[in-house]
């Protein structure tokens, strides 16, 4: 059990949840049928999202030129956004991060969620001691466009992570072709796969979900459900006509 502080860096900060699990895009696939694919899923509920106050329009007019907001920056008076750099808009988080030695925070966009014409960038904070708050920050990829980041969408996204983790890591080198019983595992599987889309279309295997193999047996743990991450509980600081 780890501990995250977080401090608001103005009275009307936005709210902090852990992240929705619905994409558009993932909606409007065949019966919804995105959703079905559990990494995919997990992935998306796997961290905590800063909801946008208010819309806000930009445009990008290309090359080396900074982007306007052509829509209004304030929400109850205070700038939730502004554009100083080639190509880019910057939100504000109205939060600064803290967490316990040994831990550091990621801030990027939402897995697997798009805005037509901006990418998310990605940030790694050593929120362990840095005090201040930072800025999301997305790239304009259309020039001449005007982007709409609509109120109410994920516009940050972030979680934490081991500081030094990722430099412990070794890696094994294997050869799939070295294992024969891996291999007929594989082709078993693949065969079983192939036989159920044509049997039965639109349909999983389910086994990283069910943790089975094409058998029935248990070769993995059952997944039930999505991971339920504690969400902060936000008071206003004042109430704001």
């Amino acid at each position: 059990m780890t501990e995250m502080t977080l401090t608001r860096t103005h009275q009307l900060s936005p709210k902090i949840k852990q992240s929705r699990l619905k994409r558009d895009w993932m909606d409007d696939t065949y019966n919804k049928h995105a959703y079905r694919c559990l990494p995919l899923s997990a992935a998306n509920v796997n961290g905590w999202e800063i909801i946008l106050q208010k819309e806000i329009v930009a445009i990008w007019d290309g090359g080396m030129s900074v982007p306007r907001i052509i829509s209004d920056d304030s929400f109850n008076g205070r700038t939730i956004a502004n554009c100083n750099k080639i190509g880019m808009i910057d939100i504000h988080l109205g939060w600064a991060f803290g967490t316990e030695q040994g831990f550091d925070t990621v801030v990027t966009g939402s897995p697997n969620f798009f805005i037509d014409g901006l990418e998310p960038l990605t940030a790694l904070i050593p929120s362990n001691w840095w005090p201040d708050e930072v800025q999301m920050t997305w790239r304009f990829t259309t020039p001449g466009k005007e982007v709409v980041l609509p109120e109410g969408m994920p516009f940050a996204f972030f979680y934490i992570q081991p500081s030094h983790l990722l430099e412990e890591v070794n890696f094994k080198i294997k050869n799939l072709w070295d294992d024969n019983e891996l291999i007929e595992k594989r082709m078993s599987y693949s065969d079983a796969k192939m036989k159920k889309q044509i049997d039965e279309p639109w349909t999983w295997m389910n086994g990283i979900r069910t943790g089975l193999n094409e058998r029935g047996e248990q070769i993995g743990p059952r997944h039930d459900s999505l991971v339920q991450l504690a969400e902060p509980e936000i008071s206003e600081v004042y109430n704001v006509d």
